[in-house]
């Protein structure tokens, strides 16, 4: 998966609990705009002032618990 680095730190997306919608692009596989759709619909869409952020643990508990995001 995709790193980000800071430093000598590396993080990977599977580490990151908060993701930025370009990231959650690349982790579900689809464009921004459908990013942040599906990121409202299963309830993963979290903001810090403007940022909007997607939490991936919310996100794959309803992909687990759903068949698809209408």
């Amino acid at each position: 998966m995709m790193a980000r680095e800071r430093g000598d730190i590396s993080v990977t997306l599977s580490d990151k609990r908060l993701l930025s919608l370009d990231e959650f692009c690349i982790y579900a596989s689809c464009g921004i705009v459908k990013a942040r759709e599906v990121a409202a619909t299963t309830g993963s869409l979290f903001k810090i002032g403007k940022k909007c952020l997607v939490d991936r643990v919310k996100f794959d508990r309803y992909c687990d618990e759903n068949v698809s995001v209408e």
